[in-house]
């Protein structure tokens, strides 16, 4: 028997109640311990056919009463690691009567939240014992994937207003209503459950999985993260790319300034090297995303309008009606300076200016004016 069934059976001797099955490892064809399945809550990338070998490491989590329970890296069929696993048991209890919570959580090579699984033979339950509907996982998918929520700074009994009763440690439905400000967050009826949930997620297990992650890291993995759809790989090899590897790598690049989040997008213009901005087949790319972008970006990228080529001045003078109006400003001052304003150019601001349906028309009206006097 290992140390965790050592565990399980204490706990179910001591408590009394029946001991539940214990879920079944997911196994790979060769009979070893991995995944060869999405995870039902997950938010990396998962490609078909992927098969993943589970193996030991010396990390492990605390979890509750239960003591340290083990930290497996999944590996794919290059032994190389993609997430990290465990399966948690910890005692969940309301109204006297104990049960344990078991799942399985998923972390990516930077220890954030990645996912998790729940065992059909143990699903989750809130207050008397109801099974999580469909809706409830959700839910805690979502808090889970909060590394900033209102539980991080909280114990347990700051999240319900205190009982007229004795509070039994741990006890969902005895411990008070749960408080307005996290009210919404939570599952109802299982706030203990959630409460321990994230806190076994987003706890100490964070620093230690990415230091073992940075004792393994090459460009393999880096290049990996890059091509990944999640924001903190992206922004983890953005960080780690050299300026010959932004240039080599500026299309993916591009790709995800159009597609990342604003945090990302504004790390990229800041970090592009000198060399994009005096070439037009490495800018070309990012100014292409301008109508899809966040205002702020576009706003970073107008900055760059002095190393321009002819070929974005004309495509941005296309983009008017996507411009705020000191975006629009900064342009037509850009054009005014440079005295770069091709017949292309000309015709589309023409057509902006007379525009009945935008409002800061009257700007480049202004501005034509002052041109052809």
């Amino acid at each position: 028997m290992n140390y965790k069934a050592e565990i399980l059976a204490f706990f179910f001797v001591a408590t009394g109640f029946a001991q539940f099955d214990i879920p079944t490892p997911i196994l790979d064809q060769s009979g070893q311990n991995g995944l060869i399945q999405r995870p039902e809550f997950y938010i990396l990338d998962w490609e078909y056919g992927t098969r993943l070998k589970e193996k030991p490491t010396s990390l492990s989590i605390e979890a509750d009463s239960m003591g340290l329970q083990e930290v497996n890296v999944l590996v794919n069929s290059e032994e190389r690691p993609i997430i990290y696993t465990s399966d948690v048991s910890t005692p969940v209890c309301a109204d006297g009567d104990c049960r344990l919570m078991e799942i399985r959580l998923y972390w990516t090579l930077l220890g954030a939240y990645a996912g998790f699984d729940y065992y059909r033979n143990t699903p989750l339950t809130k207050h008397d014992h109801d099974e999580f509907l469909s809706a409830d996982y959700l839910k805690l998918h979502q808090l889970l994937m909060d590394n900033n929520s209102i539980l991080k700074h909280k114990k347990i009994d700051e999240l319900v207003d205190k009982p007229k009763q004795p509070k039994t440690e741990g006890v969902d439905a005895v411990a008070g209503a749960t408080i307005k400000e996290v009210k919404e967050s939570v599952v109802r009826g299982a706030l203990y459950s959630c409460y321990t949930a994230w806190h076994l997620v987003h706890g100490p297990i964070k620093d230690a999985i990415q230091r073992r992650t940075l004792l393994s890291l090459d460009d393999t993995m880096v290049l990996r993260m890059l091509g990944s759809s999640n924001t903190g790989y992206q922004l983890f090899a953005l960080k780690r790319l050299t300026e010959n590897e932004y240039e080599a790598h500026y299309l993916r690049i591009a790709e995800i300034f159009e597609s990342s989040i604003p945090l990302v997008r504004t790390f990229i213009v800041k970090k592009l090297p000198d060399t994009f901005w005096s070439s037009e087949k490495l800018q070309k790319p990012f100014w292409k995303s301008f109508s899809k972008v966040d205002i702020n970006s576009r706003s970073l990228l107008l900055d760059h309008l002095g190393e321009v080529p002819e070929s974005v001045l004309e495509g941005l003078s296309v983009e008017l009606k996507n411009m705020t109006k000191n975006q629009i400003k900064v342009f037509l001052a850009h054009l005014e300076e440079s005295k770069r304003v091709s017949s292309s150019i000309q015709a589309n601001l023409e057509a902006f200016s007379n525009s009945d349906t935008e409002t800061n028309a009257y700007l480049v009206k202004i501005y034509m004016e002052d041109f052809q006097q």
